[in-house]
């Protein structure tokens, strides 16, 4: 095979050490580099107006080559200036012409085109490749950002939309809706208390397993304040505790503030335009006006004040007009509270009030479980279960609704929407707090919302920033496998026109 037939492999890095080795480039070809840019920078100073020009200078590093096609440029420009032999005259040319002539010398200009070639594909490219995939992964974390805020949002407004549920509100004006269902408690007290009535089968059966399961001449107690509400209803507090009717109620007054907090209130208004009027123009009068406070004692002393200081034995009391008093309206109270008037505690109902209804529920449920017991010794075929096997079985149907009524009135007492609007009728300023703690889920919704403008304006800028980054590589890797051709037919030249390949060159970018 004829030698120039013969390829010569270069890898890319070992390009400028191959290029010093065959002595085609010096060792302080830098030093040299160092020395022409700064003549290039001058130069640019002075360009001419060409289109071309424009298009070559743009966005491009100034090597060798770039230099080549300036000079091309410039034959056509300041081919006025050319003279007779054949030099050019402008100085733009002449500038031109000698930085071509320092790259030349020593082949400086082959030592920076490999530097440059070298330094694009093994670490401008990678880079700028490497910011593509982080710009694509921003991209995928804003997706992602999206999707988990729209769920978010959806969570939220789903626990909104339940709590309000369970309160039995619509949640469009949270505290005037929550202040109603307080005020409508009284009433649906009343409903249970009426529910309560079908209890009455099941507090007897109670009673009388009690009662026969303690020894004769022993006196129990058993469930009454269930069967306090079960006979008499929800009665205030008062008959409950004295066993009478009050002769009037005088109920605690309970203020609610309906009006919703002013989340940006105005300044308070002293009214400092005139100034806070104390009434000093005239003064004070204090009846000074050459008078003196007259104590009765005339004028020369002779007038006393009469303290009514007379004689122990002279007057004595008159009782006589304690007999014409009418007394016939004045009524003798018995002992006992007959005939009083029921306030504060004792003017709230059973329910209404906390400890009466602590009691009333303590003995439903343990009714209920009495109730589920004596339900499994019907059902149960073992002995084992029977809390007595002597007594008479029940319908097991029967024992049944009454579990399923002790559990439903149970149930309605001690429903998470029953023991919220308690609390806001034992302290009103709860109202407030229930409300804040609602719209703290709609302000988290809000939250999230503004989250979203801003992952927006993230994926905006990290889109923009791919498309300029996707740009610069692509001029990257278009004007190295320019240089890399450079370089090889260059060299090439040098060694009989052999083909020369540098391997893991501009080619592999693509890849």
């Amino acid at each position: 095979m004829e030698e120039q037939n013969i390829p010569i492999d270069i890898a890319i890095r070992k390009l400028l050490d191959w290029l010093i080795s065959r002595h085609i480039c010096s060792r302080d070809w830098h030093a040299k580099v160092v020395e022409i840019r700064p003549k290039i920078a001058e130069a640019l100073h002075d360009m001419p107006e060409h289109e071309s020009m424009k298009n070559l200078l743009a966005g491009r590093h100034i090597n060798y080559f770039v230099c080549l096609k300036i000079v091309e440029i410039l034959k056509e420009t300041e081919a006025d200036s050319k003279n007779f032999y054949g030099g050019y005259g402008s100085k733009r040319m002449k500038d031109w012409q000698r930085i071509v002539a320092d790259y030349e010398e020593g082949n400086v200009y082959l030592a920076e085109a490999a530097a440059i070639l070298i330094q694009n594909v093994s670490y401008e490219a990678p880079g700028l490749k490497k910011q593509v995939l982080k710009c694509d992964q921003v991209l995928g974390e804003c997706d992602k950002k999206d999707r988990d805020n729209e769920k978010r949002v959806l969570d939220l407004q789903q626990e909104y939309r339940k709590e309000c549920a369970q309160l039995g509100i619509l949640g469009d004006q949270l505290k005037k809706e929550i202040i109603s269902l307080a005020k409508n408690l009284p009433d649906e007290y009343k409903d249970i208390a009426e529910d309560a009535k079908t209890l009455k089968e099941a507090c007897d059966l109670y009673k009388e397993f009690v009662i026969g399961s303690l020894e004769e001449g022993l006196d129990l107690k058993v469930i009454e304040n269930l069967s306090y509400l079960v006979t008499n209803g929800n009665t205030t507090t008062y008959q409950w505790k004295y066993g009478e009717a009050p002769v009037s109620i005088e109920e605690p007054d309970i203020c609610f503030d309906e009006e919703e907090k002013d989340e940006n209130p105005g300044e308070i208004d002293f009214g400092e335009e005139g100034g806070i009027d104390f009434g000093d123009e005239g003064g004070i009068d204090f009846g000074d006006d050459g008078g003196e406070i007259d104590f009765g004692d005339g004028e020369g002393g002779d007038e006393e004040i009469d303290w009514g200081n007379h004689d122990a034995g002279d007057e004595e009391i008159d009782f006589s007009l304690v007999d014409d008093v009418d007394t016939s309206a004045i009524v003798l109270e018995e002992g006992g509270m007959e005939g009083g008037v029921a306030k504060d505690e004792e003017a709230l109902s059973v329910l209404d009030n906390r400890r009466t209804r602590a009691l009333i529920l303590d003995d439903l449920l343990e009714m209920e479980c009495f109730l589920q017991q004596r339900l499994v010794e019907t059902t149960s075929d073992s002995s084992k279960y029977s809390l007595d096997s002597s007594r008479q079985q029940h319908n097991p149907a029967t024992l049944s609704s009454m579990v399923v009524q002790a559990k439903k009135i149970s149930g309605n007492l001690t429903s998470l929407k029953m023991q919220q609007l308690q609390m806001i009728r034992g302290s009103p300023a709860y109202a407030d707090q229930l409300a804040d703690s609602l719209k703290q889920k709609l302000r988290l919704v809000e939250k999230v919302k503004s989250s979203s403008s801003r992952i927006e304006a993230k994926r905006s800028e990290a889109a923009a920033e791919q498309v300029l980054t996707n740009e610069h590589l692509e001029n990257v890797i278009n004007k190295s496998g320019e240089l890399q051709d450079q370089i090889c037919e260059d060299v090439g030249k040098r060694f009989k026109g052999r083909k020369v390949h540098v391997m893991g060159g501009a080619a592999t970018l693509r890849l």
